[in-house]
């Protein structure tokens, strides 16, 4: 390996990458702390060959790949020979180091064991954990795009909770619509019990979105209540 300064204009995302642009956050203050501080973290990336307009693949790094492009400064990368499966191994042991959703993770892995590059059993071994663990993030890709799409923010859509949204949207298209009714519910982070309490209440016409404000005195008793 050796640590390099590139174009990043010449640099694309590996196909595989894990952070989707929820968790992206203001790349403009990391590309000011990048004027002040210089880049002290290199990115990953590997040689493209026969691609005309990118020399480099950005394996792991694509907040300050975008961080440099904002601000117009040169790249600090390692440049490594790795496989698919090695980059793999790579992203998955730099992202340990962040916060990264379990929606992302779930997402990435899903296409690289789509494709052939990690089996579940590697995938687990990778990231150390059990294979439920992996088969619950790999729950992420199965559910259906419009139940996503009304969500919006999955970062703190945990991965037992995208098994249960699954279970759940493959039981009738009505269990669907439920959970894109509670989109809101699921967003802020709701765990599988309340998911599947709030599609019951929904399927038994006992559901309602407002939130009840209560006003009480003192002692405890309920004076007002009311729904916005």
């Amino acid at each position: 390996m050796e640590i390099i300064e590139v174009e990043p204009r010449v640099c694309k995302r590996w196909q595989y990458a894990d952070r989707n642009s929820f968790e992206f956050g203001d790349t403009n203050i990391l590309a000011e702390d990048i004027k002040r501080n210089g880049q002290i973290t290199p990115v990953f990336v590997r040689t493209l060959k026969d691609n005309g307009k990118f020399k480099y693949e950005v394996i792991a790094g694509s907040r300050r790949l975008q961080a440099c492009l904002a601000a117009d400064l040169p790249l600090k990368a390692i440049l490594t020979n790795v496989t698919d499966a090695e980059a793999a191994t790579v992203q998955i042991k730099e992202n340990e180091q962040i916060g990264l959703s379990e929606y992302s993770k779930g997402m990435s892995f899903a296409k690289l064991k789509q494709d052939g590059k990690l089996t579940q059993e590697q995938l687990a071994e990778i990231a150390g954990c059990s294979r439920k663990k992996i088969q619950n993030l790999l729950a992420f890709e199965k559910i259906d795009k419009a139940i996503w799409n009304a969500v919006a923010n999955m970062s703190k859509v945990s991965a037992r909770s995208a098994e249960t949204i699954l279970a759940l949207s493959k039981k009738s298209a009505a269990h669907k619509e439920a959970l894109i009714e509670i989109a809101e519910e699921i967003r802020k982070g709701a765990g599988s019990v309340r998911i599947e309490k709030l599609v019951d209440e929904i399927l038994n016409g006992e559901f309602s979105s407002q939130e009840e404000e209560i006003i009480t005195n003192t002692s405890g008793q309920v004076l007002a209540k009311w729904k916005d």
